[in-house]
């Protein structure tokens, strides 16, 4: 035990000695489990199709002004490319290294440079074991499970973070020009003047009641005015000099993003659908969304956190009890893991962020309370000897959970959606249809890899069902009627009068809906494999 004790000691010291090595060994630890991750034959997502696609189009001929694919959706009339910067960056992968092959690998060093971000992150603020909070983030199931997606939440995320470390440090030119940038890159741009907010009222918190002025101390025995003038300094630095530089600097930044934009003024348009529509208001009782939209049960999300839930626990306790040893950036983090948390609850998709926060809020409350921290293991080595054993059996535990649950989640990925998801149907359309033919298809989440394999042909909803919805609530609610089999009677004049369509596509295992097209002889079945069955139409 001496002899490991010694190793470990010589090896921290050489580490130490030179630091780029530490940031070599945490990207790598990162790169090389997301690639663990990554090594399926497909994607486990839809959407990466969508990506890929656009990707390759952009390469091919330039940035998408026009989205005829979905004929039946507001996209037709105001498609904006909304991750565009995320697509252009995927570009020279695809092209270099091919379309699967180039976006998983762009998908793995995306994930691991936020990673290195975060790591980063702390090592700015001298946060010791810096190492240990970044590598909570990659051995949490759920962030894991949504950093390999081929998706831009991770491009995103890196332009949030790198967006708070320049709110943190007043880097003003800095954050004009990434709020800029980020409206250009992610739908959810308006996340970083929501954090210019959460940091504002944080800095108010810490400014009031933790670093207060002499003039508040000397009256702290006057309840009375204590109160009032608290409320008075709270006001004062919310609404400070700097407080309104901060907010009208990202302001500023998204503003000039949203108009000097390739896609204005229709992308106000767009961002009122996908923020508001789909991301506030949201159909989940009305439309068929996709699962990231709906509630993440609270015990499900606490065994998919991994180790960071045990730390998060004890970052809590010792946030609370350290309270006033807390700093602006502790009680930022508190706020914001705390409403993801609750957003979490109400919908799955923005456990992307709450997990981050909560690794970085578990690391600044270890930091600013690490003088408790030292009294509780001082009097802990004290009066238990054997401790020193038990926290080293603590971290086994800790590193042999954070394996399984990311054999856990390589598991989970083993079944994703093929590469070739309907590429033997969608050459046959390619060989026998028109160019601009209407498809009709079963439901809406097929139509990212139908567009991938064939954009020859026009499609009816796709994205989120909403898009659809707000197009024509009565045509959305038809459609769901006939590819629900609901509907049985005049089919091909509703479909034909309504949609256009030359063609049907029926997923495998719509028994009763094949049966109703079976029986009318407008319907000729055309194709048939292990994916469905195409009926061409009258």
């Amino acid at each position: 035990m001496k002899k490991l004790r010694k190793f470990a000691k010589k090896t921290h010291k050489l580490i130490q000695a030179n630091q780029f090595i530490l940031y070599l060994v945490v990207f790598f630890i990162a790169y090389f489990v997301f690639l663990y991750i990554q090594a399926t034959p497909g994607f486990l997502d839809p959407d990466s199709f969508y990506h890929l696609k656009i990707s390759k189009i952009i390469s091919q001929q330039g940035p998408i002004f026009d989205f005829p694919w979905l004929q039946y959706t507001v996209l037709n009339d105001f498609y904006i490319d909304h991750h565009f910067l995320y697509h252009v960056a995927a570009v020279p992968f695809i092209v270099v290294l091919g379309d699967f092959v180039g976006f998983k690998l762009f998908t793995v060093l995306i994930s691991s440079l936020f990673i290195l971000l975060s790591y980063t992150f702390l090592k700015k603020y001298k946060i010791k074991y810096a190492e240990f909070f970044a590598l909570l983030l990659v051995f949490s199931p759920a962030f894991l499970y949504r950093a390999s997606l081929g998706k831009a939440n991770s491009f995103s995320l890196i332009f949030l973070f790198l967006g708070i470390y320049f709110i943190f440090k007043k880097r003003y030119l800095w954050l004009f020009i990434l709020s800029f940038f980020y409206v250009w890159t992610y739908g959810g741009f308006l996340l970083l003047l929501v954090m210019t907010i959460f940091y504002i009222l944080a800095n108010a918190i810490y400014k009031t009641w933790l670093d207060q002025p002499l003039w508040l101390k000397l009256r702290k025995y006057f309840w009375p005015l204590k109160i009032t003038n608290y409320t008075i300094n709270f006001f004062k630095t919310i609404f400070s000099k700097q407080s309104f530089k901060l907010f009208f600097t990202v302001l500023g930044g998204t503003i000039a993003g949203l108009i000097f934009n390739p896609y204005f003024p229709k992308n106000i348009k767009f961002y009122w659908q996908q923020v508001y529509e789909i991301g506030i208001k949201n159909y989940q009782s009305i439309v068929n969304v996709g699962g990231e939209w709906y509630p993440y049960p609270m015990f499900e999300l606490m065994t998919n956190t991994g180790a960071l839930v045990i730390m998060a626990f004890l970052a809590l306790i010792l946030f609370i009890s350290s309270f006033k040893k807390q700093k602006t950036e502790s009680i930022f983090f508190f706020m914001t893991s705390f409403v993801f948390l609750l957003l979490t609850l109400k919908s799955k998709r923005y456990v992307e962020y709450y997990i981050p926060h909560l690794a970085l809020f578990t690391a600044f409350s270890f930091h600013f309370g690490r003088d408790v921290l030292i009294k509780i293991k001082d009097f802990i080595w004290q009066e238990f000897k054997p401790a020193k054993y038990l926290v080293f059996i603590i971290f086994l535990f800790l590193f042999a959970l954070m394996v399984k649950d990311l054999v856990i989640t390589h598991n989970s990925f083993l079944q994703p959606i093929s590469f070739n998801k309907y590429d033997k149907i969608s050459q046959y359309l390619k060989n026998n249809s028109n160019e601009g033919d209407v498809i009709m298809h079963t439901d809406w989440d097929e139509f990212p890899p139908l567009f991938y394999q064939n954009s020859k042909n026009y499609y009816i909803v796709g994205l989120d069902p909403t898009f659809m919805y707000n197009y024509d609530p009565q045509l959305y609610q038809l459609y769901a009627d006939i590819t629900t089999a609901k509907k049985s009677d005049n089919l091909y004049q509703a479909i034909k009068e309504n949609f256009n369509a030359k063609y049907f596509f029926v997923e495998s295992g719509r028994e009763q809906l094949e049966k109703n097209l079976q029986y009318n002889s407008n319907f000729t079945k055309v194709y048939e494999d292990e994916d469905g069955k195409l009926y061409k139409l009258k």
